[in-house]
């Protein structure tokens, strides 16, 4: 008797859900939580106990589970999404595996057990916590992207995230040094009688000399007083140099955007997003609309000038004209029961117009060549010559639709009462459209004798 094995598939998670993105924002909490905590430890060898032990325990776990998660999470491959998971777990046994697998190594609280004493050997083994720093700066590149956030905001978050943990580590190592020099009776500590103060006000100092001189500002009050000192100081005001440069420049590349191809991206990015969120276009259109964009900026940097849309694929224009107007469209007598190819082909026929209020969309008399879809705004429909009113129309209605199919004069006029966002579909484009469809021609002029028959009845 053969034995059948239900093998349960592994779930494979998409790189930009909203599970995934929350989860990146706990581990970039974490990342910085160990950047600020571990050298401090290191250098004031104060004893950790209660909350954060706990705390440790609690961002350990996450980072174990991150590994675990990893080998269940899709990625892009040069513009192809990879959901196979033995080639997910190739993928991250090849790359950062190993350095994961290192920060997560227990070794401080396997010391904490059988040396519990041994404080600065135990912040010491924590170190490794901050090999997590690199994965900090994709998941913020990545937010810069992605994230329905406004990508300067997240640029500038992230450079004050980096300036406050230089400073932090600076003030660590400097405390440190002199800790070390306090013990040959020479050192910054000794003539403000820092040694013997407590942690808080030990920080407070060693803080405060980071600063003043990372800045270049340097009172004076707090000097180094060996050579190591001097070195080190050195080394901190050639930092202060470079981190003022890095500083001044990243401020001005986000203000003034001074790489222009980069600022074309940005500034396009920043109009696709904003154009999808006020359409409200469903979060999977979205994403791949976005990932199209990225994946030619990722590849080729290739930004150009078109119109917003213009250089999607067709599929996706036409995915996105279908999400946009097919309801509209839809709503057309002679459209409905329309195959959706044919109703896709008219959308992307349709063609944009604003027009002011008071405007005259079409004039009573005059030869018809296009219909109209509101989107947005109000108009009227009235005859000029007797100046009856025959309806007012809003956003989700149509008119002119005769045009398309008969050589006829408009019978009545149409104005715009509010600003209008219109979409016009051409006589020429029509037929165009419908030559490729000669089975539903039929249809079409069929329920356009009957609308054109019931219409000159009202009017009578």
């Amino acid at each position: 008797m053969t034995k059948i094995k239900n093998q349960v598939k592994r779930p494979i998670f998409y790189p930009d859900t909203k599970l995934i993105r929350l989860w990146e924002v706990l581990i970039v909490s974490i990342t910085i939580y160990n950047a600020f905590i571990v050298p401090f430890r290191i250098a004031f060898i104060k004893r950790f106990d209660g909350i954060w032990i706990l705390l440790d325990l609690i961002g350990d776990s996450i980072l174990i589970a991150d590994i675990f998660l990893r080998f269940h999470l899709g990625y892009f491959e040069r513009g192809e999404y990879i959901e196979d998971p033995k080639r997910i777990a190739q993928h991250y046994r090849s790359g950062l595996f190993i350095r994961h697998l290192i920060v997560s190594f227990p070794g401080d609280l396997i010391t904490q057990i059988l040396l519990p004493n041994s404080l600065f050997i135990i912040a010491l083994l924590r170190l490794p916590r901050l090999l997590r720093l690199p994965q900090f700066y994709r998941i913020f590149n990545k937010w810069e992207t992605n994230i329905h956030i406004n990508p300067t905001l997240i640029r500038m978050f992230k450079l004050v995230i980096v300036i406050i943990l230089i400073t932090h580590w600076v003030a660590c190592i400097w405390f440190m040094i002199g800790s070390w020099e306090s013990s040959t009776g020479n050192s910054w500590l000794i003539p403000k009688s820092l040694e013997s103060a407590t942690r808080r006000t030990q920080y407070i100092n060693s803080l405060y000399w980071a600063i003043t001189t990372l800045t270049t500002v340097g009172y004076g009050d707090i000097t180094p007083a060996t050579e190591i000192e001097i070195i080190f100081t050195l080394i901190v005001m050639f930092l202060g140099i470079s981190m003022y440069a890095y500083i001044i420049g990243n401020v001005s590349s986000l203000i003034s955007n001074l790489d222009a191809v980069k600022a074309r991206y940005r500034e396009k990015s920043g109009q696709i997003q904003t154009y999808m969120r006020d359409n409200k276009i469903t979060p999977k259109l979205q994403q791949k609309i976005r990932d199209y964009y990225q994946y030619r900026w990722l590849e080729n940097r290739d930004i150009r000038d078109y119109h917003i849309l213009d250089e999607l694929p067709a599929p996706l224009r036409m995915r996105l004209a279908l999400e946009l107007h097919k309801e509209v469209i839809e709503k057309v007598p002679i459209f409905q029961s329309a195959t959706p190819n044919f109703v896709g082909e008219i959308v992307m026929a349709l063609k944009p117009e604003i027009l002011p209020p008071h405007e005259y969309i079409i004039r009573e008399g005059k030869w018809g060549h296009e219909m109209y879809f509101i989107r947005r705004g109000t108009v009227k429909a009235f005859s000029e010559k007797t100046g009856i009113t025959y309806r007012i129309m809003e956003a989700g209605t149509f008119f002119g639709e005769i045009a398309l199919l008969y050589e006829k004069r408009r019978t009545a006029s149409v104005q715009t009462l509010t600003y209008c966002e219109l979409f016009v579909l051409d006589k020429d484009d029509f037929k165009k459209v419908l030559d490729h469809y000669p089975d539903f021609a039929d249809h079409v002029q069929k329920i356009a004798e009957e609308r054109y028959g019931s219409e000159n009845k009202e009017k009578k």
